[in-house]
């Protein structure tokens, strides 16, 4: 077998080729969701990406006899930096043949790139962040992956592992069929129900829905609850409003008002949650293309998704285990079998927050997809 050579991304023609390398990863295989390769290259590109505001970052192809057959990138997240005050560098948009000379030689690069600017470890892949299709594929590839979640082929664990990374650790999906729930929701945890019905009577408690005329004020509110939830875990390195603005931003058309709710006591907000349309249904048909479909043929498709993806929710830690996440989770559901969903999925959620994988696993749900976060040490 001739050798690998890995070399940095320098040209438009190179990046052309690292954007457009998983396509030969993933011939063939029905569940893989192409990106949308216009936002791919402008996301991967220095001049329009926004990451590369805030990090420094390396794109790598691994070529053999001049035919690509892996990708990387590497990146010193400063911001992240600045937050935790951990040297942790990342590697993401990691996406190889099954060739573990070719993958080893991918990962000696970034890892290498990391240590040279004094990063003292390495994790991932996520790709520029932390809730940008974070982790490894373990298992549940039998099925689509919903947005922001990552698929993968099968060797990649075995390659990372034989590499020497390690669990850093992981990230579960999950389902639930809507229609079990019976047409007056009378199937579920009658506990859930009776916690509900009782919170619902907390004086000066009210539920109400989001608020698209007032975006800005809204995502602000979403933000400052998304953080104050997060932040007793261990690894968690709180969003910045710029950040969780460029996150939200491109859901805003994509938001049904009833399925963005705030808890607020006493008019001051204390929980929130937000489900979405899954459009990876849609990606899954345009093969990383809008045209020459264009718009009217997404808005059509758009219309006959029938799995709506619980992508965030948050509760303050003072108003936690007192039953909001229960009323809100009930509205949702409420609402979702108003607007005709058949499946709610909820991703990604975290081995370390117990409680949130806890309320899944009682309101029926099924852990269906399953992630993990590899580190090594530089």
């Amino acid at each position: 077998m001739s050798s690998v050579e890995v070399r940095p991304v320098r040209s438009r023609r190179e990046l052309r080729a690292f954007v457009r390398f998983p396509w030969r990863v993933y011939r063939g295989d029905p569940n893989w969701v192409p990106p949308l390769l216009s936002e791919r290259w402008r996301y991967l590109n220095p001049a329009t990406g926004p990451f590369y505001r805030e990090a420094e970052v390396a794109l790598f192809i691994a070529c053999r006899k001049r035919e690509v057959v892996g990708t990387i990138a590497a990146f010193v997240p400063h911001r992240r930096i600045a937050r935790t005050g951990r040297k942790e560098g990342g590697f993401g948009f990691f996406e190889v043949l099954d060739d573990y000379p070719a993958a080893q030689a991918l990962l000696d690069a970034a890892r290498s790139w990391l240590r040279e600017r004094g990063m003292e470890r390495m994790r991932g892949p996520t790709n520029f962040g932390d809730h940008d299709s974070p982790g490894i594929l373990i298992s549940g590839a039998d099925c689509p992956p919903a947005m922001l979640e990552a698929h993968n082929p099968p060797y990649y664990p075995e390659f990372l592992e034989r590499y020497g990374l390690e669990k850093e650790h992981d990230l579960y999906a999950w389902r639930a069929s809507l229609e079990r729930l019976g047409p007056g929701l009378e199937k579920l945890p009658e506990d859930l129900l009776r916690v509900a019905s009782a919170v619902r009577r907390t004086e000066g408690l009210v539920i109400r829905k989001g608020r698209l005329e007032a975006w800005d004020e809204e995502v602000a509110t979403a933000h400052y609850l998304f953080n104050e939830t997060l932040k007793h875990l261990p690894d968690y390195s709180p969003l910045s409003a710029e950040d969780f603005r460029r996150f939200a931003e491109p859901l805003r058309s994509l938001i049904d008002p009833d399925l963005a709710l705030f808890a607020e006591v006493q008019g001051k907000p204390v929980a929130f949650c937000v489900a979405i349309p899954d459009i990876n249904r849609v990606l899954l048909h345009l093969k990383g293309r809008l045209f020459p479909f264009g718009w009217l043929r997404v808005k059509r498709l758009i219309r006959q998704i029938d799995v709506l993806s619980f992508k965030l929710m948050g509760v303050l830690e003072t108003f936690r285990r007192r039953g909001i996440d229960a009323l809100l989770y009930l509205e949702m559901v409420k609402a979702a079998c108003r607007r005709g969903y058949k499946w709610l999925e909820g991703s990604l959620t975290s081995e370390w927050n117990p409680a949130i994988n806890l309320l899944a696993e009682r309101l029926g749900a099924e852990r269906y997809k399953h992630y993990r976060l590899y580190q090594v040490a530089l």
